[in-house]
């Protein structure tokens, strides 16, 4: 996610699921939480990351069995 000046996540899940957004953002101190966000079945969640926002990287969890879709957007 460094280098991008806008980021976005788009989440859809084929039952209600919170996901968890988790990043690393020095690949010292491990993983943190950054947000959970709430998809009900069949609705796509569209999360807009806010200026500035870095990571190097980033991971999701679902807090039950899904089928989900993220789709990271980097411009």
């Amino acid at each position: 996610m460094t280098g991008f000046d806008k980021k976005t996540l788009t989440l859809a899940a084929s039952v209600d699921t919170n996901f968890t957004i988790e990043v690393d953002v020095d690949h010292q101190s491990g993983w943190h939480s950054y947000q959970t966000i709430h998809v009900k079945s069949g609705v796509e969640v569209r999360h807009e990351f806010p200026d500035g926002f870095s990571a190097h990287w980033i991971r999701l969890r679902a807090d039950r069995e899904c089928t989900a879709t993220a789709i990271f957007m980097y411009e």
